[in-house]
């Protein structure tokens, strides 16, 4: 028995469908045929995208001005000032900054924004200061931000708690989004700053945000991300270039994917910087295939051709904004603003300031993307739930998961039965279309008695208990892995892409194990489901809720008696990704499916019968 659990039926081959998959729903940029045909399309993009990123949030928060609270100065005496600053990103969070300004403005004065990327130090990593005191001497205004989960923002150093926001309805994305749009509002504000020389410059995360930001507010004028982005469609063969959950928020590629979002930086003058050897992400060949290539004929298209350049650096060539890579940016500066500035760093190392003197003090009570989770959540508990007829709730649900409808199902023998004296063994692939392919086991003892179909997180090979007891009961038992168990078990980050893409892994898993009953039932009537882990139970109330005519009992083991529980304890993206469904908690939660599974007696060895 334990061996026949443990036999491989798919192989690599698995693997491979997701990538298939994904593939299918990660369409390529296609290029303008025409400027004006372009320019028409451009506003609604970043219209649509906007309004994606701001899906469950406060109405207004794009147009509302930050609240700024200016700390103490640092005096360098090296013709520049340090400022200190916090700015209301979102509300509840402060975010630190440093502005570095010049001694001596002139009536306007270029100005910078600078994102931090993932370092731990945040706003006091050598290498941007090092950027910022530069740009201050050529006499720009440079504003340092802090990024989520680094420096004094630490505490959110888990940014794939955006799926908590997203479980509750509320984009986690538009969080990231608002706090760099507002520290452009900040640097803006200032009354020396010239709104035509504005620039947007950072690394890795920092990389990010500049190439997001300036793709949807053309403020930014000149755009320079190093190793930052590429499109999510290159991304899905190469797993260290997925990054977290901003990078990859639930359906952008619906509307647009990177290679989209990157032409719209056009005609601004833009130089993609990335790294040949990069240890972290982004190398240049990747980049330059996904990004630089395909965005190169919109520049050309709109008279701008020569405002788009890729550098490859190759000193030191790992993950870095260190000398080389700063040189390009001072001399695309001159170029773009006609400044006769020095092209190599002016002296910097003596004015580096320590992590402690930059501090800039946030309030005890500072928001993060947790607590913010928490308070939707508490929202949600003390709202009133809609009532709906069933049908109508079951639609709502289907449309939540994004459920697929698979036309083709068919059963495939892999092998010959193996027969034993206490009955006999098949393995099968269940083909879902062209897309899934299921690896199933099935165990018929002498004159079976319904069937009951296995599933659970550690696939087939964890369900060697539940076999025997369901065998002893004399039924026919189907053992089958599903999307992220068993042989169909997959990294966190290819289920965000395919959320990305705009599907839902939990919708997928859905759909596998109605496609499961549904073959299921042309051998018996009385059809039995038990869902094992974490994460498959809720997948086996979830099919019962939709349909409960297809079974005649549901049990479960370690149900979890409400999705919010992901956020009360909380749980981390990685152990159960396929849960955080987005808004799925908003419509539904795990008392609700009960009432919706009904009238199938449901049972839970750790929590009692649910339903007699």
């Amino acid at each position: 028995m334990q061996r026949a659990l443990h036999r491989k039926l798919i192989g690599p081959k698995a693997h491979r469908q997701l990538l298939a998959f994904l593939g299918e729903h990660l369409p390529h940029f296609t290029p303008p045929t025409s400027a004006v045909v372009w320019r028409k399309q451009v506003p609604t993009l970043r219209a649509q995208v906007l309004d994606l990123f701001f899906r469950g949030h406060p109405a207004g928060l794009l147009v509302e001005q930050p609240q700024v609270h200016w700390g103490d100065r640092i005096e360098t005496g090296a013709g520049y000032t340090i400022r200190k600053l916090r700015y209301e990103g979102y509300p509840g969070l402060w975010v630190p900054a440093l502005l570095y300004e010049p001694d001596q403005l002139g009536e306007k004065a270029p100005a910078v924004l600078n994102p931090n990327g993932h370092h731990a130090g945040g706003k006091a990593m050598d290498y941007k200061q090092a950027r910022c005191i530069n740009l201050a001497k050529r006499g720009m205004l440079a504003l340092n931000t802090e990024f989520l989960g680094m420096g004094e923002l630490r505490a959110d150093i888990d940014h794939n708690r955006i799926a908590h926001l997203d479980l509750c309805g509320i984009a986690g994305i538009g969080v990231f989004y608002l706090l760099m749009k507002r520290g452009l509002d900040v640097l803006l504000a200032h009354p020396k700053a010239d709104p035509e020389r504005t620039a947007m410059t950072g690394l890795s995360g920092g990389g990010w945000q500049t190439a997001l930001l300036a793709a949807l507010d053309e403020r930014v004028k000149v755009i320079v991300p190093v190793a930052g982005h590429s499109a999510v469609w290159q991304r899905r063969g190469c797993i260290e270039d997925i990054g977290d959950q901003e990078q990859c928020p639930a359906d952008l590629c619906t509307i647009a994917d990177y290679d989209t979002l990157s032409a719209l930086f056009a005609p601004r003058p833009t130089l993609l910087i990335y790294n040949r050897h990069d240890d972290c992400c982004f190398q240049t060949q990747r980049a330059r295939k996904s990004i630089y290539e395909p965005i190169r004929p919109v520049f050309a298209l709109l008279d701008a051709r020569d405002n788009v350049a890729l550098h490859d650096n190759t000193d030191p060539g790992t993950h870095n904004y260190e000398r080389d890579n700063r040189r390009q940016l001072y001399k695309f500066l001159n170029q773009h603003w006609g400044l006769e500035t020095p092209d190599d760093d002016l002296p910097y190392r003596d004015e580096l300031q320590t992590e402690e003197a930059l501090a800039v003090g946030l309030p005890p009570d500072n928001a993060t993307l947790l607590s913010i989770a928490q308070a939707a959540l508490g929202k949600i508990r003390n709202g009133k739930r809609k009532t709906r007829p069933p049908a109508a709730a079951r639609h709502t649900l289907a449309s939540l998961l994004k459920l697929p409808q698979w036309k083709n199902r068919s059963l495939q023998a892999v092998g010959t039965a193996q027969k034993r004296k206490d009955g006999t063994i098949q393995h099968y692939l269940l083909h879902l279309d062209d897309t899934w392919t299921l690896p199933l086991t099935e165990y018929t003892p002498p004159r079976p008695r319904g069937i009951e179909l296995l599933i659970a997180d550690g696939g087939r090979s964890a369900l060697a208990a539940p076999l025997a007891t369901a065998l002893a009961q004399g039924r026919r038992v189907l053992v089958a892995d599903i999307l992220a168990t068993g042989e169909l078990r997959t990294d966190p980050r290819h289920q965000m892409l395919v959320a990305t893409a705009g599907q839902r892994p939990l919708g997928i898993q859905v759909g596998q194990v109605l496609a499961l009953l549904a073959t299921a039932s042309q051998k018996s009537r009385v059809l039995h489901l038990t869902a094992h882990g974490r994460i498959c139970p809720v997948v086996a109330l979830i099919a019962a809720a939709l349909k409960p005519q297809a079974l005649a009992s549901l049990t479960t083991n370690a149900l979890i008696d409400s999705l919010g529980r992901l956020i009360d304890w909380p749980l981390s993206y990685d152990g159960t990704p396929s849960l955080y469904c987005f808004g799925l908690l908003a419509e539904f939660d795990i008392p609700d499916l009960i009432a919706l599974s009904a009238p199938v007696p449901l049972a839970d060895p750790h929590r009692g019968p649910l339903r007699l």
